[in-house]
């Protein structure tokens, strides 16, 4: 198994593995929405409440910047990207997959 193929599996295993309180989207190939945006769509949907009723994404990470790292000539090729946002834990994939897990007070 190659290095890539690694990556690509542990980005697979991620979103598997991830509870049943767990959402993902795509932005890559089937849309033109950018990562950023997919990002606050899905916290929203994980969350149940309006994109608009979120805070900024800016304050979690920049939002330019994802969108250059997975969408521009030179993107992202493997490998992801995980950060926290309103509470859940964000991963963004270089294969075009949002994964967002809410964490509960237990420690799920």
């Amino acid at each position: 198994m190659t290095q890539r193929d690694n990556r690509r599996q542990e980005a697979e295993d991620l979103r598997s593995n991830i509870a049943s309180k767990s959402y993902t989207s795509k932005f890559a190939d089937e849309s033109d929405t950018p990562p950023s945006i997919c990002v606050v769509e899905t916290v929203a949907e994980a969350l149940g409440t309006d994109p608009k009723e979120l805070g900024p994404l800016y304050e979690a990470i920049d939002p330019d910047s994802l969108d250059l790292l997975f969408e521009s000539p030179d993107k992202f090729k493997q490998g992801c990207i995980t950060f926290r946002f309103e509470g859940c834990h964000v991963t963004v994939d270089a294969d075009g997959w949002v994964a967002v897990s809410l964490r509960t007070n237990d420690g799920e």
